[in-house]
């Protein structure tokens, strides 16, 4: 039992020493790669980021998410090569544990067939064909933390090389003012600074009205879900109120749990 355990050390000290990581790359400072591994793929760029919140599905031809959205930012890719004495789950979970210990907040993950092809998400998504596998030892999820995206897949292909991808999309932060001269939906998470970004802008534009618009999909029913999208709403009205924003400036909407994309809690529309 002792010589096998040391033959598996050795054969893991010999892998490990003998491989390099691709010339120019690096581990994302905040992530340390699992023991062994080296970088086979790396990039980084400014990108309109394809966010993943969902499984795949090919619909008319074309691969869809069941759920994703555009995000822009600077995007880092790496793509690590695993021994092969270990497993895709594995691999999967040192990283995970990571972003869990940071207070990431998981958006979306998916394991084996669930997730839907591996040949898409190799060709269509990561765009990396080393990343074609076993569709059973797929694993894939998103996290985010502050305004950071991180998105990890794992498989192992036919022929028993086991492959991690780690992508992170560091977010463009963008003033409240800029915001919302875009006229799109401004994501409201409850943050002191956003509040307090909103309350200045706000006094400092007595012109300028909003609508905030709840979204909330943690109910049993559609009745549940929309009675805590009008709280959330509300909630935020009457903190608004005591900031001495008049209650006329404030529109409120629900949507409930029928929103197509649950991306906060709370939307707000400046007009």
């Amino acid at each position: 039992m002792r010589f096998s355990v040391f033959l598996s050390i050795l054969f893991y000290s010999t892998f490990a020493a003998a491989e390099a990581d691709l010339t120019n790359s690096s581990d994302y400072f905040q992530l340390e790669r699992f023991p062994g591994s080296y970088i086979v793929q790396y990039d980084k760029k400014d990108e309109n980021y394809r966010l993943i919140l969902g499984s795949l599905k090919k619909i008319k031809g074309v691969v869809t998410p069941e759920k994703e959205r555009r995000v822009t930012g600077q995007l880092t890719q790496i793509t690590y090569r695993i021994p092969e004495l270990n497993t895709p789950d594995e691999a999967f979970s040192v990283l995970e544990d990571q972003l869990i210990k940071l207070g990431a907040t998981n958006l979306f993950k998916c394991t084996g067939r669930d997730c839907g092809s591996s040949n898409q998400w190799a060709n269509a998504i990561f765009r990396y064909s080393r990343l074609y596998g076993l569709e059973e030892s797929q694993t894939f999820a998103t996290y985010r933390l502050n305004n950071k995206y991180f998105s990890l897949y794992a498989v192992k292909r036919g022929n028993k090389r086991v492959y991690l991808r780690v992508e992170v999309l560091v977010e463009n932060v963008i003033g409240m003012e800029a915001q919302a001269e875009q006229g799109d939906g401004i994501p409201f998470t409850g943050k002191a600074s956003e509040f307090k970004a909103l309350v200045k802008y706000l006094k400092e534009n007595p012109e300028r009205t909003l609508w905030l618009v709840g979204q909330n999909s943690s109910g049993l029913t559609y009745r549940q879900q929309l009675d805590k999208a009008n709280d959330q709403v509300m909630a935020l009205k009457t903190r608004l109120i005591e900031q001495d924003i008049g209650a006329e400036r404030i529109s409120l909407y629900s949507l409930g749990g029928f929103s197509s994309e649950q991306r906060t809690e709370v939307l707000i529309f400046i007009e």
